[in-house]
């Protein structure tokens, strides 16, 4: 029996970004015998960055492509009473007056139709018939599953799923300035399996679309182990934060959090790793207001490089500061190493910060001073109360979030036979 996936993601394994499926990729071509990797949003010129398996191949559709062409497919759905057949009632009351959601719907479905064309094109060569099997997977729950939808009507294989993980702006609604996704209902009514990243996640899909529930699924993503690292009793609190600085995740919060440490006779240390357009200013205002400890701010960072800096530096504590979230990624790494966090209660993060055993969480809407005080309590927690919480971190990450055997299972579930 003869299997194929065909894997939609954004720009990977180009440029920047979904780094997460580096460590799911290999489980996946283990699983099929040939995946097909269509990048749906690409640069004109994209580069590689990652290595694929043998029998993985690599295709991409530039952005700037899509982009040119959706102007002219959003004006052909006007005057936006039908969308194309995509809508039922319950989208159109949800988007009814207000332009502004009836041209994201319309955006929305021109995307994943491109998408679909571009994609059906690139797999003609492929022959996908002379598969027993076809999986169309989408690693988002966004419009690339509205594609993968229409894949599986596309293909001619005797079995076919249409498949997509759901993870945060693409899952929560709320996150939006419309407080709206589209075509939600249509989705799940049309998909076999989406795949939530948290138990929240599903509590919140289901909860809005009861009907669909038996199609909606926790499936934790995870990361590669790569052991553990001692901490050093005698060092400076080393604290580490790792994400992307822009304002939801709110690192600026960090920092003053820090400055309000200042005369508190803790020795601190710092490292930021990942970049953006407010690192100069985070920078400037650490060598303003945080000069009493050591600030060390890495920038944009090769996520093999981060494991390699966690396994030969001893860090303390992560902390976490985003104003929303769907289970984070750098949360599962730092636990991976022992490293306990203290990171806000949103999304799913509480499935991996256990509350006094592997972390601590705070208030969404915390204030400097209330994270100054979490980290002064953990800092100045007796030794064996902070080795007992690295203890805790290691095992929930074995037990739960552990790649090797979150995307064994995961490789073994979307196979179509």
């Amino acid at each position: 029996m003869k299997n194929c996936l065909v894997f939609l993601t954004k720009t990977f394994p180009f440029d920047k970004g979904e780094e997460f499926i580096e460590d799911e990729l290999p489980l996946l071509a283990n699983a099929f015998d040939q995946v097909i990797i269509v990048a749906t949003s690409t640069a004109d010129v994209p580069v590689q960055t990652r290595d694929v398996p043998e029998n993985v191949c690599v295709h991409h559709i530039c952005a700037s492509k899509v982009k040119h062409s959706l102007a002219g497919a959003v004006a052909r759905q006007f005057p936006f009473k039908d969308y194309k057949g995509y809508s039922g009632k319950d989208e159109r009351a949800a988007v009814k007056g207000s332009l502004k959601k009836k041209l994201y719907l319309s955006y929305f479905i021109a995307k994943s139709e491109i998408v679909y064309d571009e994609t059906v094109k690139i797999l003609a060569p492929y022959s996908l018939q002379q598969y027993d099997g076809v999986t169309f997977y989408s690693y988002w729950f966004y419009d690339i599953a509205m594609a993968a939808v229409r894949l599986k009507r596309y293909c001619q294989a005797k079995v076919k799923l249409a498949v997509c993980r759901a993870h945060g702006y693409d899952l929560y609604a709320y996150r939006n300035s419309m407080n709206y996704l589209p075509l939600r209902n249509y989705l799940l009514k049309n998909i076999d399996k989406v795949y939530t990243c948290s138990q929240n996640g599903k509590d919140y899909l289901t909860g809005l679309y009861p009907q669909h529930a038996d199609k909606i699924q926790v499936s934790y993503l995870g990361t590669r182990d790569y052991g553990t690292t001692e901490a050093d009793e005698n060092g400076p609190f080393h604290i580490a934060s790792c994400c992307h600085i822009v304002p939801l995740k709110r690192v600026d919060m960090l920092a003053k959090a820090l400055n309000k440490l200042n005369g508190s006779g803790l020795q601190l240390k710092w490292t930021h790793f990942g970049g953006g357009d407010a690192l100069e200013d985070l920078k400037k205002y650490a060598a303003e207001n945080l000069q009493f400890m050591e600030c060390d701010f890495q920038g944009e960072i090769k996520n093999s490089d981060l494991m390699t800096y966690y396994q030969n530096h001893p860090v303390d504590l992560f902390v976490n500061t985003s104003s929303t979230e769907g289970l984070p990624v750098s949360v599962m790494e730092a636990c991976s190493f022992g490293i306990p966090t203290i990171a806000t209660d949103v999304g799913g993060t509480g499935e991996i910060v256990c509350d006094g055993k592997t972390g601590f969480l705070i208030e969404a809407d915390f204030t400097p001073g209330r994270l100054a005080d979490a980290i002064r309590s953990v800092a100045e927690m007796p030794w064996e109360e902070k080795q007992k919480l690295r203890e805790n971190c290691r095992s929930v990450y074995l037990s739960t979030f552990c790649a090797q055997d979150n995307f064994a299972a995961f490789a073994n579930q979307i196979k179509p036979i």
